[in-house]
């Protein structure tokens, strides 16, 4: 075999090692969404979901096999994070014709993507590997002859946005890429036509289940217009979170700057530039690191670039930045060098246990605080609608009533509250749906409280 294949297997070896040495985030909306998918629930009409539902389907395809679970999570992501490791090689050879350089970016991408937690799956982790495509596709120039580059390239683009809506902000720098190549109209019409495809397959789908308006609201209406207003739902970077953004962002910037001004700039490099600059934005208005997962996997790419510039000004912006990074981020994953699985700790096994304890199969509960992955580990369901105990989604107006409506003529058997903790009356944890919560205390008495202090309501006339 090959020194560079070898290199590279070694490389993916590593990523594979640390991941299995932290901790894993294993999110409830990754297991809880496909397992109401598969009990019968329709997407978006029976249980919320402000995402688009690419990633909801996948996942439900891969549980039909490997089980409902957190280590099944754990395996799909990790198969997914070493496709993203194989793809950014693959991209950087294709942007840059040398296979050893390549490795530069697969390197950085390998000590610093743990580092933006990411060892868990999540929407925008998801989308990363269609951008990568698409971006893998569109370069491929000329497209003569060879049509189903510019189609693949639309299609995947297309595949990223029905996994994350922001992932359509990408598009822009592929589409003027497109224009600074000069595409015929045909080569238009065809990337097109690769991006249209699976969208009108997702209406079609859509319209036939009669899902169609409730798609249109949790998935564009309710993050435009109602998110926004929403107390608690923004989180803003702090100084030291926004000084890690500005350094990565402005680093690469010199280069690209005075390779523009000496012509000596490859549009390819501006299309890595304007994607990544793009994805910055889908990091906000909820920040976390491990939002900024895309933005990191074009950001190694455009590194090689850069470095081939020889351009010192870049070196020193980029080594401060990788610098500042690794020192931060490494002082706070520390603590988490274990293979402890979170949201599978011994609160949640034990409620689950004891909800299978107090109930059959066939008894429909509400998790009123309790995270929804529970109903997965219990093998239980809540009565439709479903929604989640999130302020921004029982705030908005008539959900709470749409609720009741649906437990007036099917209530669940016995529901689990979680007393709130103290803080603003929006946090997590602490917000209560007060209509739903009246409604409870009408129809339910509190019988007993279960070890992690989870407080069990049983109907009126079944204590």
């Amino acid at each position: 075999m090959k020194r560079i294949y070898v290199t590279l297997l070694g490389l993916l070896g590593i990523h594979l090692f640390i991941l299995s040495r932290l901790q894993f985030t294993a999110w409830p909306e990754m297991l809880s969404f496909p397992y109401m998918v598969d009990k019968g629930f329709l997407i978006y009409k029976d249980f919320h979901h402000v995402y688009q539902p690419l990633l909801t389907f996948i996942l439900l395809m891969y549980y039909k096999f490997a089980g409902f679970s957190p280590e099944s999570l754990k395996i799909f992501t990790w198969i997914s994070i070493l496709i993203i490791d194989l793809l950014i090689f693959v991209v950087s050879k294709q942007l840059f014709k040398n296979k050893w350089v390549s490795l530069i970016p697969l390197g950085l991408y390998i000590v610093f993507q743990p580092l933006f937690e990411g060892n868990m799956m999540w929407f925008d982790i998801a989308m990363i590997i269609p951008l990568l495509l698409s971006v893998y596709f569109v370069s491929k120039r000329p497209f003569k002859n060879k049509w189903q580059d510019i189609f693949l390239s639309g299609f995947f683009l297309a595949l990223a946005c029905l996994i994350k809506q922001q992932a359509v902000l990408a598009g822009l720098p592929i589409f003027v890429y497109l224009l600074a190549k000069k595409i015929s109209f045909k080569e238009f019409v065809i990337f097109a036509a690769g991006g249209t495809i699976p969208l009108l397959g997702l209406i079609f789908l859509l319209v036939l289940k009669g899902d169609f308006n409730d798609y249109l609201f949790w998935t564009f209406q309710f993050p435009l217009f109602w998110l926004p207003e929403f107390s608690g739902y923004k989180i803003l970077p702090g100084k030291k979170e926004l000084l890690v953004i500005i350094l990565m962002m402005i680093s690469p910037l010199p280069a690209v700057l005075s390779s523009i001004r000496k012509k000596t700039y490859d549009i390819k490099t501006i299309l890595i530039y304007g994607v990544m600059s793009t994805l910055l934005v889908s990091a906000f208005p909820r920040f976390s690191f491990f939002h900024l997962q895309p933005f990191l996997a074009f950001f190694v790419i455009a590194v090689v670039f850069l470095i081939s510039q020889k351009n010192k000004m870049f070196l020193t912006f980029a080594l401060l930045a990788l610098f500042y990074v690794g020192l931060y981020r490494y002082r706070l994953i520390l603590p988490e060098f274990n293979d402890v699985v979170r949201f599978y700790g011994n609160s949640e096994i034990q409620l689950a246990q004891y909800i299978v304890s107090v109930t059959t199969s066939n008894d429909e509960i509400y998790l009123l605080g309790p995270n929804s992955v529970i109903y997965v580990y219990a093998g239980r369901i809540p009565p439709k609608p479903w929604i989640e105990n999130y302020v921004w989604h029982f705030e908005v107006p008539g959900l709470q009533e749409k609720v009741i409506a649906g437990w007036e003529t099917n209530p669940p058997k016995i529901i689990f509250w979680t007393p709130p903790t103290p803080g603003n009356w929006f946090d997590l944890g602490t917000y209560q749906p007060k209509i739903i919560f009246e409604w409870i205390s009408k129809n339910y008495v509190h019988k007993e409280n279960t070890r992690s202090g989870v407080e069990v309501w049983y109907k009126k006339g079944d204590v």
